[in-house]
């Protein structure tokens, strides 16, 4: 593998690429941002360099090695991603277990932790104390969006390597070439945060269908208790889109409010911001951005939450938010 597949994130490769030709890499990583293609490649990246039998700072992509990692089927290359909602507790004592033991064909064993921010308390806790730990000839790397959900004693046992999220001008652009509707590709990266991965997600069949589901919802927010707790209902099982959504509308409402008709995210339903806009004052829209911000940490933290009591706490504050 080479550098260009992750070209859009320098700093961090700069960043690698430094630790690995001076022999200073870290026990531990944490890459840390929205950017899930770019993590991904850069933990391909380095794990091909710490391994690759041909090349001097760079992964020669055609040693044994190199074609295992790319391949996912090096022995010693091993990854944990969340099932679910969450990574557990026996998930990461397997992961401790093996840890102990020497690499069995390359030079380094690298352990990727895919979303360590759902990581729940006790399987971070267990993590920790490998960290502090380290089994030699072995690098850690952990993955995460956003670092609050993290235990801060883990953040600090691991070199932060920052991703940083991709301009939504630069989506919009590589969306529009591959002949995708310019509205479209608008609405896919700005919801995206900044995620090439994301964003390609919002644009699929069923991200649009998501969308339409969810605008034909909005209106209702106001419309009583019976209104909540069918979109609660409805939505317990993907909150993590339903606020992004939340979100990206109540912004538009705040924007339409003001007078500014420029980078709204939903382009196309100008109609429907305006009936819903007049409903609320633009104190009562700020107040409701920060009560969905609220519910996103509580549903992305290390904490196990009742989904659907969080969104219709939120949709019924939501609710009182007219005047």
């Amino acid at each position: 593998m080479v550098w260009e597949e992750f070209k859009e994130q320098a700093a961090a490769y700069r960043l690698l690429k430094g630790a690995v030709v001076s022999g200073r890499v870290a026990h531990a990583y944490l890459f840390l941002g929205p950017d899930a293609r770019g993590k991904e490649a850069a933990t391909r990246w380095l794990a091909q360099a710490l391994n690759c039998v041909g090349g001097r700072g760079e992964p020669c992509a055609a040693c044994r090695s190199c074609h295992l990692i790319a391949a996912g089927t090096h022995p010693d290359v091993r990854g944990l991603a969340p099932r679910g909602r969450h990574i557990r507790l026996d998930e990461v004592r397997e992961l401790v277990r093996t840890a102990a033991a020497s690499p069995l064909t390359g030079q380094t064993k690298v352990y990727i932790i895919n979303e360590a921010d759902k990581l729940l308390p006790e399987a971070a806790n267990h993590l920790l104390k490998l960290l502090e730990e380290p089994p030699p000839a072995t690098v850690f790397v952990l993955t995460a969006a956003r670092d609050y959900a993290l235990l801060p004693t883990i953040v600090s046992r691991c070199q932060v390597v920052p991703f940083r999220a991709l301009a939504p001008e630069v989506l919009v652009r590589r969306f529009i070439a591959e002949g995708h509707d310019p509205d479209l590709a608008h609405r896919a990266a700005f919801l995206s945060g900044g995620d090439a991965d994301e964003a390609a997600q919002w644009l699929s069949a069923e991200g649009q269908r998501a969308v339409t589901e969810f605008l034909e919802f909005a209106p209702a927010i106001f419309s009583g208790k019976g209104a909540v707790l069918k979109i609660a209902a409805s939505y317990q099982n993907d909150p993590g889109r339903f606020l992004t959504l939340l979100s990206a509308w109540y912004r538009d409402l705040i924007l339409w409010r003001s007078g500014r008709r420029e980078g709204l995210v939903f382009r196309g339903e100008e109609e429907l911001l305006e009936r819903v806009a007049t409903l609320c004052s633009p104190g009562a829209l700020v107040r409701s951005c920060r009560a969905i911000a609220q519910a996103l940490r509580l549903l992305s933290g290390r904490s196990t939450v009742n989904v659907r009591l969080v969104l219709e706490a939120l949709l019924a504050e939501l609710a009182q938010a007219e005047v």
